[in-house]
């Protein structure tokens, strides 16, 4: 009896240490693989701990998760790959060229050449992985720039009327702002005593010896003072003089400030209204300085304002101010509108959009308007010659920028879709399908988003398949194989597990079935592969 306990013990012992001996040889990669090679030429493995090597599919002995086949079993026996360079097990972003340890005092582990770092994906795997490709086409392009304004008084359209001479007001033609006056229109009536000896000064000349050049000079003084050509002559016909003049309207336009006062007595050069003609408005912008690149003076915007939904507004760039505001980093940007039926109001708040053409270099287009001339009150006006604007008679302004409008060809743009595009803020990687179901990271160059694309300046060519959905799982699956993806360049060890304490990193007998090498499993913690869960060590 007393022996019984002595057999029991021994049975345990016998059975753990078959145990161990069965871990030991499925953990064994250079054996699992031999034999998969030998009889099937397919590996499989587990996703989470590469470092498991079974010639069968089934579960991983670790995480009991199902095993995925590894690629390039049947090349198991290939020449060994070369090493391109080490890289920390625990700090994946810290690499080497020659072994060493890394900053945790871990060896590092070799990660071998990849080649064309391809991954294949069955049918049923790229169903369930939802991948979806699109080409990559050549197309017209529209970079948008979206800037809010305030719409303000045309500054070219403003007029003062002031009293060139000491008076007093005798009545007030427009006596509230916001009266709209035509041009010649009566605004207000002063009696001056300066204008009644100017009058009598030019009868006198009449009546007097022929002398032209005392009758021009009278005449001239009545005009800089205020009277109208045809108020002179009417007192060079009636020889009558008027006590009180009537100053008149020079502009079409709103009294937007009226300072004048029914008998008040007013100085000379005392301003009596401000009128703005309301028929052209300017509309500043706030463009941000990193799209300043995009905006050229004779660009058309449409402009949208909340009193009008649905009805948007057209102006034309104008004039780019060459300072920059450093508090907000904004360029201030004139549009000049066309106004007529003066539905925007100054003041208002306006939301724009600018629509420029994107070339295949993916530069801004230019407008092609350039050396071309317009009008300052009726911007829709664009001619190709120098003269008055049909509409006001205004003498045309050139348009400044280049003369050279983009061809079809510089605008079919090589695009890429956005969903194609990964971006880790360094780089930008998309994955191309080669053949079917065969994917490779392809790092590319691009330009800025125009839209739902990308134009794209180096690294695809036309026709290429690109994945557009589920790249997000290709480039977790690189990254798992080791291979080279969106945020490791040069690829990285398979995430087999930590490891702790120093323990040598032993490269797998097979390189080529494991395109990243994996360090051997350390007894008593990497991936908790212990023979038992209390044997925890460090």
């Amino acid at each position: 009896m007393k022996n019984i306990p002595i057999k029991l013990t021994l049975l345990v012992l016998l059975a753990v240490g078959i145990g161990i001996w069965a871990i030991s040889r499925v953990m064994s990669p250079g054996d699992s693989d031999n034999a998969a090679v030998s009889q099937s030429g397919q590996v499989w493995t587990c996703s989470m701990h590469p470092q498991v090597r079974l010639p069968k599919p089934g579960k991983c002995p670790i995480c009991s998760m199902p095993l995925i086949p590894a690629k390039g079993a049947a090349t198991a026996k290939a020449a060994a790959p070369k090493i391109t360079h080490y890289r920390s097990t625990m700090m994946p972003g810290e690499v080497s060229d020659t072994p060493r340890k890394d900053s945790m005092g871990m060896d590092m582990v070799p990660v071998e050449d990849s080649g064309d770092s391809m991954l294949t994906l069955s049918d049923h795997a790229r169903a369930m992985a939802s991948v979806e490709t699109a080409p990559v086409e050549r197309r017209k392009l529209t970079y948008e720039v979206r800037a809010v304004g305030k719409v303000q008084y045309n500054e070219a359209a403003l007029a003062v009327i002031n009293s060139r001479v000491e008076g007093y007001v005798e009545r007030l033609y427009v006596d509230f702002t916001g009266v709209q006056v035509r041009k010649g229109d009566h605004l207000v009536e002063i009696y001056s005593p300066d204008l009644v000896v100017a009058q009598k000064e030019l009868l006198v000349a009449l009546d007097g010896p022929a002398n032209n050049a005392l009758l021009e000079s009278s005449k001239l003084k009545l005009l800089r003072w205020g009277l109208t050509k045809q108020q002179v002559d009417d007192l060079v016909q009636n020889k009558k003089v008027s006590e009180r003049v009537t100053l008149f309207s020079p502009i079409n336009g709103t009294v937007t400030e009226k300072m004048a006062v029914q008998n008040v007595m007013v100085k000379a050069g005392e301003m009596l209204y401000k009128l703005a003609n309301l028929e052209s408005v300017w509309v500043y912008l706030d463009i941000y300085e990193y799209e300043l690149g995009w905006v050229q003076p004779g660009q058309t915007v449409e402009i949208n304002a909340e009193a009008y939904p649905g009805h948007p507004f057209t102006g034309r760039i104008w004039f780019i101010n060459p300072v920059l505001t450093e508090e907000s980093r904004t360029v201030k940007v004139l549009v000049n509108i066309a106004n007529a039926d003066q539905k925007l109001k100054p003041g208002m708040f306006v939301s724009t959009v600018i629509r420029v053409p994107v070339l295949a270099s993916g530069k801004a287009a230019p407008t092609g308007l350039g050396g071309q001339f317009t009008c300052l009150m009726h911007p829709q006006v664009v001619l190709p010659k120098e003269g008055n604007c049909p509409v006001c008679a205004m003498k045309l302004t050139v348009i400044p920028g280049d003369n050279k409008k983009p061809t079809d060809e510089e605008l079919n743009v090589l695009a890429l879709p956005v969903s194609a595009v990964l971006d880790s803020g360094m780089r930008k990687l998309v994955y191309v399908e080669h053949s079917k179901g065969e994917f490779m990271p392809m790092e590319v160059t691009l330009g800025p988003r125009a839209g739902d694309y990308y134009p794209v300046l180096a690294g695809l060519k036309g026709g290429e398949l690109v994945a557009v959905r589920g790249n997000f799982l290709l480039d977790s699956q690189f990254q798992i194989q080791g291979l080279p993806s969106l945020f490791y360049a040069k690829g990285q060890a398979p995430a087999g597990g930590h490891q702790h304490g120093g323990a040598s990193a032993t490269p797998p007998a097979s390189p080529a079935a494991a395109p990243a090498a994996a360090p051997a499993p350390a007894a008593g913690h990497e991936g908790h592969a212990a023979p038992k869960p209390t044997e925890h060590k460090h």
